[in-house]
């Protein structure tokens, strides 16, 4: 399953496997910077909503994909 990042300051989406650390420890809807959507069981549904997002940057998580 993935879940994805939205990160308004950098203007980036990011997808995340939900058992990344990144994800899991930082586990709330919204930050200060943006917010979390998910769980996408599917790669491509993840891909899919992070375009819909309009984000100039899509972006797989360096530590977990």
């Amino acid at each position: 399953m993935y879940v994805v990042y939205v990160n308004h300051p950098n203007n980036k989406a990011i997808i995340h496997r939900d058992t990344c650390r990144v994800y899991t420890h930082r586990r709330r809807d919204k930050t200060h910077n943006g917010y979390w959507k998910g769980t996408f069981k599917e790669f491509v549904e993840a891909k899919d909503f992070a375009k819909s997002t309009g984000k100039k940057r899509i972006d797989t998580c360096a530590f977990c994909l």
